[in-house]
């Protein structure tokens, strides 16, 4: 796995980022998709299963707001989730994260959910 030029989380490194993740979902997924977010993540693989259980749950609800900008965002945030989760030499891992987490949130802004700014 290679090292990662994404800035630092509040938890550090890739399990932070996972656990990002997996916590901004939890935060919204439940009650506007219905998908149940397990306590914890153990990796990269796991969120991006995670993120696509999401990204397909979103298929098939009626969304909020910018239903279409939200399904979009979260298949791209599945794509990169995958990407990290394979672990290539060519891929940035912590990167894929923090854009699988960005995609999150932007998903979660187009759905009209509110968002806590993080820096």
């Amino acid at each position: 796995m290679t090292t990662g030029t994404a800035p630092e989380t509040p938890h550090g490194g890739i399990e932070g980022l996972c656990e990002h993740i997996r916590g901004a979902l939890a935060e919204w997924a439940p009650r506007v998709l219905g998908v149940h977010v397990h306590r914890s993540v153990s990796g990269p693989a796991e969120v991006a299963r995670l993120v696509d259980v999401v990204a397909e749950a979103a298929e098939v609800t009626v969304l909020p707001g910018d239903g279409a900008t939200a399904r979009a965002e979260l298949h791209v945030a599945a794509a990169r989730a995958a990407a990290a989760a394979a672990e290539r030499t060519q891929v940035d891992v912590r990167a894929e994260l923090a854009a699988a987490r960005a995609g999150c949130r932007r998903a979660a802004v187009a759905l009209g959910l509110p968002v806590p700014v993080t820096p």
